[in-house]
This record gives structure tokens, sequence and C-alpha cells, in this order.
């Protein structure tokens, strides 16, 4: 029974009237299209309304807009829906940053960035320019906090998009985040349950695995969930990760090869989340177009079985037709029942009364755009930038830098980024700006004067009295692996010098990168690759500011020869 009065609903009497008579005046198919949650690309030819072609879903989820544009977006459909719409954004760094949200927004910090500064108000910081940038395009609903544990350093997606490695801090931060949510009537959601980060494998790709016992998990990822649930997360999102162990608790007869995903997984969803935590608000799924999701079951099967199991909203289409199809076809072949079907759609529509959509006006005026990148979000971002920057390595006293004692500085870039046409990234020509206003004389090493099959260490000297890479090498889906690549094989701009010449490593998203050069005495880890943190670094490289960072994991990746 689900109990709309109490957490994380907490409707009044009014607001369940609502829900009751909105759900009784539906069709099956009315029903059917609450629980699709479509994906809306910025792509010529795209219009909002073409995600009502098939079916009216329950809610959408932008990838990267502008803000002015995901504004006449909201409203646009808004105005076509008969039921309100959840609108929703991947916000974890803010009005911008990451794979979501507005493309003209605040770009605050990384999650871990904010978990550095060891201060859960830097999460909240965070989450309230999300929610004030968001919410000013239409957005009500964020797909943070991440709370997943980045325990393995060769997960090619937690890395930085996570608080770290500490429960307790990333409780902290996760709590705070859901606060400045909660403050703006603004929807939040923890994820990736079970749990991202043991694995080295990605989600996107295959069904990865959190592999840990029933006691780790319980006084790990099990404490953060129950935490969370327990302060109010009105939404949970389940990933396409297994986790057995916690299925043969709840099942002890099932079979490996009926241990499913967690957004296929009755085990996971009642029998963990419903019944042992006793979660009563809305469940959603990732992304379904995921390996994770598709290559567990067939489609047609798969679709209507995550509902049944006990998901409440389904995210993303392949196909919108085909899937609402599968799902429709599911409903009358009783692969979903009519009663988890009422039950889904009954939290959809209470979490939409639960930030007041069922009265109306759900988007601001475009006066509200004014939010966007204002002077008060980017201060935010400058306070997490300054709290946030970690010297993890200082093993030569090269700093603060001076040009008196290194003069002529070599950058090396080392990005798995886009690049622009000059083939350096505005953050590493940034770098290269300030420091000469500091008085240094800056280059970069690959400019034609070092051919591999003719390096001169000699000449190098004499031209050279620091070497600085700036490493900006990004966890995302599709890439297994995040580690450094040298352009030549013999890696003749490697670290391979640093008895010869002072190095000095600054890691801007990556906080693993010792893995790699180990060799390197000096060593920074600075979480976000934004303007905002190049000007911090280069105010602690002068010594004119402290370094207070708190490291969320451990640098040196558990390895002996990292911290030489």
């Amino acid at each position: 029974m689900i109990d709309l009065k109490k957490k994380p609903f907490f409707l009044d009497e009014e607001a369940c009237q609502w829900v009751k008579k909105t759900l009784e005046g539906m069709s099956d198919e009315e029903k059917v299209g609450q629980l699709f949650c479509e994906i809306l690309w910025d792509r010529p030819g795209r219009e909002p309304e073409d995600l009502f072609e098939v079916i009216e879903p329950g809610g959408v989820m932008y990838r990267p807009f502008p803000g002015e544009k995901m504004h006449d977006f909201s409203e646009r459909l808004q105005k076509k829906a008969k039921i309100p719409l959840l609108i929703s954004c991947n916000l974890e760094r803010g009005g911008s940053g990451g794979n979501g949200g507005l493309t003209n927004g605040t770009y605050v910090a990384s999650p871990m960035g904010c978990a550095a500064t060891d201060d859960a108000q830097a999460a909240y910081d965070l989450a309230a320019v999300a929610c004030e940038e968001g919410g000013a395009c239409g957005v009500n609903w964020t797909f943070e906090p991440i709370i997943d544990i980045d325990r393995n350093p060769e997960n090619p997606i937690t890395n930085v998009r996570t608080y770290g490695s500490d429960p307790e801090r990333i409780l902290r931060m996760a709590k705070a985040y859901i606060d400045a949510c909660r403050e703006r009537k603004f929807i939040s959601t923890i994820k990736h349950f079970p749990g991202d980060g043991v694995d080295y494998r990605d989600q996107h790709l295959m069904s990865s695995v959190n592999s840990l016992s029933v006691e780790e998990w319980d006084a790990t990822y099990g404490h953060l969930y129950q935490e969370l649930i327990d302060y109010g997360a009105p939404t949970v999102m389940c990933s396409h990760i297994r986790q057995p162990e916690l299925c043969r608790r709840i099942r002890p007869e099932i079979r490996d090869e009926e241990i499913m995903p967690a957004s296929l997984s009755s085990e996971l969803m009642q029998g963990v989340l419903r019944e042992k935590m006793g979660f009563n608000g809305l469940i959603v799924t990732d992304a379904t177009q995921m390996v994770g999701f598709t290559c567990s079951m067939p489609r047609h099967l798969a679709v209507p079985a995550c509902i049944e199991r006990g998901a409440d909203m389904f995210l993303f289409t392949i196909n919108q037709k085909e899937d609402v199809g599968y799902m429709l076809d599911g409903l009358k072949k009783g692969l979903l029942s009519h009663k988890r079907l009422d039950e889904a759609v009954t939290r959809i529509l209470a979490l939409k009364a639960s930030i007041g959509l069922h009265q109306g006006n759900p988007v601001p005026g475009r006066e509200a755009l004014a939010c966007l990148q204002s002077r008060e979000h980017q201060a935010a971002a400058e306070r997490i930038a300054d709290q946030s920057i970690t010297l993890v390595k200082n093993k030569e006293n090269l700093l603060p830098l001076t040009p008196r004692k290194t003069p002529k500085i070599k950058l090396i870039q080392i990005t798995n980024e886009r690049l622009p046409e000059s083939g350096i990234l505005e953050e590493v020509e940034l770098l290269k700006e300030l420091l000469e206003k500091e008085g240094f004389e800056v280059s970069y090493f690959k400019d034609g004067k070092y051919p591999d099959v003719d390096f001169s260490l000699e000449d190098y000297k004499k031209e050279t009295d620091l070497v600085i890479y700036f490493a900006n090498m990004k966890v995302g889906s599709n890439q297994t692996t995040i580690r450094i690549t040298w352009d030549d094989f013999l890696g003749e701009s490697s670290p391979k010098y640093v008895c010869d010449l002072p190095s000095l490593f600054l890691s801007f998203s990556n906080p693993y990168h010792l893995v790699d050069v180990p060799m390197v005495r000096t060593y920074i880890n600075a979480y976000t690759c934004n303007a905002t943190t190049v000007y911090a670094m280069v105010e602690k490289l002068m010594g004119r500011s402290e370094f207070k960072g708190i490291s969320p994991v451990d640098p040196f990746a558990g390895l002996w020869d990292t911290k030489l």
C-alpha cells in the first residue's frame, strides 16, 4: 500500500485526491504513457511535440541545451501535456558541465571537487545552482546526487562523478545536495542502485557486477541507501548492475542465470528497496538503451518486465513506437499486471504533486533566465575551486613557482577531449596565458622542434627549466579505460626526464594519474576542468593561495611506487 501522506511525498488531502481522481480518469494507454521518461536532444529538426506522436509521456530528460531554448521547449512541452510533465536533467556539476544540463549555465564543480573541500556546504551550493538554473528553464527533476563509491580506480564511469570512496563523506555531501533540492521544490535522485564503483567495467556496455558480500554491501552502499531513504530521498535510479549476493539473500534458490541487473530484478527493487529498506518513493530505471539492460532479456519482454518487477518509470526508448507497443502488449498478455501499472502511475502522479505540478504554472517566466551564470553562482564555483585543489605530492620543493627559478616552461597537454581547430584546449591556452602574465616564457612541447627520431635532451634542457603537464582525461560511457597514452612510443613527452628537469603534473579530471606517472615528484589534483579551476590553480602555483583540498580517494591507487 502506497501512503501518499508519508515520506517522501508528504501530500495533503487535496493533492491525494488529485492523484486518485487523475488515475481513475485515465485509460490504460494513458497510464502506460506516464511510465515513459523520454530523451530530448538539441538536434536540428527535433521538436518537443515529436515526443507526443505515439503516446503522452510522463516525463522527459534533456541532454545539453542552451538555456533559452530549453525554456522554450519546456513551455511547449507543458502546454502540450494533459498531465504536467516531469522534466529532468543530469545536473551533477551545477547548471552546466558533465553529460547534461545547460550549455550556458554555471559549471560549478564535479562532485569529487565538492567532496575534496570536505565541507558539505560545497555540495549544497552545487545543488542550489543546479536547481536555480535548471528550474529557470522549466526543469524540476535532477538525476543526482550520485552516491556510488569510487572503490576501483579502474572504473571508467564513477571517478570524479562520485563524492569519493568514504561512505560517510558521501553521505554528508548527498544529504546537503538533497537539502538544497528540497528547499527549492526540486526532485532529487540517488543513484546508481545497487551501486557502481566496484567493477572495472561499464554498465553502458554490459551488465556489470557489484560483487561485494552482503555484509560488505550493507556496511557501504546499503548504509548509504538506507540513510538517504530515511532522510526522504524522493527517487532512486536502478542501474543495469547485478548484485548476486543480495539476490541470493532475498531468494536463496535463485540460479546464477536468473540474477538480473537491478533494473530487471524483483529481488533488488522489491525485496531490498521496498521491503527491506522501506522505500515509498519512485524507482526509475537507468537509460534503457544501455547494453546492460538490452543484453539481459529480449527487449519485448524486458520493457514490461522492468515495471512488473518494481520500477515505476522507464527511462528513454530506443524506438518509441516499438517500446510503447511492447509495454501495451505486455499489459494485454499479463506480463505487466494492472495492479503494478496502477502502483507505478500512482507514484508518478504523487511525485508530480509533491512539487506542486498539479497546481499549474510549472515553467517560470523568461525573466528567470537572468540567474544563468550569475555572479553569485560563479562565486560558488570560485569558492569550491579554491577549497578543493589538492597537493598530493611535493617531493622537490618546486612550489611556489617563480620566473626567477624556472623562467622557461614547457607545457604538455594530455587529453581525451575533442580538440578545437587549434589542437589546444581552451583551458590549456588559458593556463599558458596566465603563466605568461606572471612573467614565464611558456611554449608547447610538440611544436616541431623535437622530432621523435632526433630528440636532444641537452637541447631540451637548454630551452626548458620546468615541464608542466596539463591532464584532462575525462571518464565517460563507451570509454573502457582512462589511462594516459603518449604521442610517441618511446614517450619523449612523458616525465621520463624527471631526474634532469623539474616536472609538475596537474590533473584537472582523473585523480588517479599517478598510476601512469609514478615518477613525478610534484603532483596536484583539481577534479574539475573549467576556467574557474585554472585561475584558482595559478593562484596556488604562485603561492598566493594555500592548498586546502583533502583527497576524497586514495590518489596513489594503493600502489607502493606512486608514493615515492
